[in-house]
């Protein structure tokens, strides 16, 4: 075991984005591995995508962002130790639950979403920040959704859980954080390099979409599905509407933050095509839809934000090498591969398996690329080359008012004079 002063415990971020990608890697494998390697791959394999890689991101970013927030130091290294434990000892709860009590298989999946849920409250409470408590309740939601998923499993529920629920309700918070986070880096570097490029962003749309995806998924849990699917079509569309002021097709001069952009199509390309096959299963199964939520939205939103902690830095810009690109284009092209799978004729091979390999090799390589940041000094800010007077942009998922805005920048000022 690595003590508490060795570089990795330093901040969440670190093995926190390391162990989604190591979850992301693994998860496809339930269907390559000659025999197979659990009894439930299907399960196993919605755990480990939702929950593993899910489940680790969600904390690693949330972690990152309170200081930001609240004004206070990072987590601490025993914290951060102990919160990568309990990841890892959730990895368990599947293959053992066949042999263990329900009580103990369900308090190893869920510790660590409790010990999260229980940092990021008194954070928030001690600084009296009361409006993201609703951080909390997400958490939450996300320690329910895993405790169904292994319910179903072990036949503990007379109904069958609907995946759908759990893909939407990630859904919801990579519209919220991601469609805070992306805009707020474009606008941050469209006032360095290119002022007379304003971004817009309708906060009407935003909200619009928020609450379309939100009844979405309420009604399919209530099985209208019809009505589902016209408010998640809804919800995408209003997200592309919302794109056409964020200046996307201007950041193919800046890489690291193209594949923020590229990253966030998929997620009203994913609302549209989960809408559509709700409504018509028959042209687009729903299976395929949901991978460009989870492959697509939640992978490549996933290694976009988290390959910025291991990003060079250079003149205010973050510089993202050439496994980190490679590693985004896999997994970019593998989702795309992995949701035209229905349109392949039948007589030609099942692009499934070469999707699950490309999908596997991008985040080989995304681990690779990511090892500068488990070790060496700590930027500050962790997403972002900006300092002292940057935006309010990158590690939160709400703009700041304009208090928070003056703290914001003493926080960084103070950072800069201790290095």
């Amino acid at each position: 075991m690595l003590s508490l002063d060795h570089p990795l415990w330093q901040a969440a971020h670190r093995p926190l984005f390391f162990c989604a990608g190591l979850a992301a890697l693994f998860a496809p494998a339930v269907w390559l591995w000659p025999g197979g390697l659990v009894a439930d791959p299907r399960h196993w394999h919605l755990h480990e995508l939702l929950f593993g890689m899910g489940g680790a991101a969600v904390g690693g970013y949330l972690l990152t962002a309170a200081p930001s927030w609240t004004g206070a130091g990072r987590v601490g290294p025993q914290s951060v130790r102990a919160l990568t434990l309990l990841w890892l000892l959730a990895r368990l709860a599947l293959p053992l639950a066949e042999s263990l009590p329900f009580v103990l298989i369900l308090t190893m999946a869920l510790a660590y979403f409790a010990a999260l849920a229980l940092i990021l409250t008194r954070q928030l409470i001690a600084a009296r920040i009361w409006r993201r408590l609703w951080l909390v309740g997400a958490i939450a939601g996300l320690a329910l959704g895993d405790a169904a998923v292994l319910a179903d499993t072990l036949g503990r529920r007379e109904t069958a859980l609907d995946p759908l629920a759990l893909v939407l309700l990630f859904a919801v918070l990579i519209s919220i954080i991601g469609g805070r986070a992306v805009p707020a880096f474009t606008r941050s570097w469209l006032q360095t390099t290119a002022p007379h490029r304003p971004l817009y962003d309708n906060r009407l749309l935003s909200f619009g979409a928020l609450i379309a995806t939100a009844l979405g998924g309420g009604m399919a849990l209530a099985g209208q599905t019809t009505a589902a699917g016209t408010w998640l079509v809804l919800a995408g569309v209003l997200h592309c509407l919302r794109l056409i002021g964020w200046q996307g097709l201007h950041t193919r001069h800046y890489p690291a933050l193209l594949l923020l952009h590229l990253a966030w199509l998929w997620v009203p390309a994913g609302l549209i095509l989960m809408g559509t096959a709700m409504q018509h299963p028959q042209v687009l199964p729903v299976a395929a839809a949901t991978h460009s939520l989870t492959m697509g939205a939640m992978g490549s939103m996933i290694l976009a934000i988290a390959g910025r902690a291991s990003m060079a830095r250079q003149d205010g810009r973050l510089i993202a090498g050439q496994g980190l690109v490679w590693a985004f284009a896999l997994v970019w092209l593998a989702t795309l591969l992995r949701v035209l799978t229905p349109c392949v004729p039948r007589n030609w091979p099942d692009p499934v398996m070469p999707s699950a390999a490309l999908w596997m090799l991008g985040w080989s390589i995304f681990l690779w690329a990511f090892r500068p940041a488990l070790h060496g000094p700590l930027p500050f800010p962790i997403l972002s080359a900006q300092r002292g007077k940057t935006p309010p942009s990158c590690e939160q998922p709400h703009a700041f008012g304009q208090t928070e805005q003056a703290r914001f920048g003493r926080i960084v000022d103070a950072q800069s004079n201790r290095r």
